[in-house]
């Protein structure tokens, strides 16, 4: 009997960085939260998955990372809590008035030693050996 076998099932979150490296500041270390306006990455919490760099040409895997358990904020705390997840004032990703975000630890993450291929998708993508 002939099967299909996937050799990583691994999925990657989309983190757009057209604005700001915001894929790169999560690798890195430097942004330790991943905002949204919803809680679309609830099926990803507790999981490693890949980070995909997104908004800069072709989308690439660059790293790994575990999301934790989301808190939501509004407006307030989404300042306060700036140091965190760098999105600034007036970006794209910020904020609407009165309204309130999700914001996702990124849990040890790590780069890749070389970008990874991705299929397609619009949250999360399989990572492609």
């Amino acid at each position: 009997m002939w099967g299909f076998f996937l050799i990583n099932t691994m999925l990657g979150i989309n983190v757009n960085s057209k604005e700001k490296p915001y894929a790169d500041l999560i690798i890195d270390g430097f942004k330790l939260m991943e905002s949204r306006d919803s809680d679309s990455l609830r099926p990803y919490v507790g999981k490693r998955v890949a980070i995909v760099r997104t908004g800069e040409g072709k989308a690439v895997a660059i790293g790994e990372a575990t999301i934790g358990e989301p808190i939501m904020v509004n407006v307030k705390q989404f300042r306060s809590f700036y140091s965190q997840h760098l999105v600034d004032k007036k970006s794209t990703f910020d904020i609407k008035n009165n309204g309130h975000k999700y914001l996702y630890p990124m849990i040890n993450p790590e780069r890749y030693e070389k970008p990874k291929s991705v299929g397609l998708g619009i949250v999360a993508r399989r990572v492609i050996e």
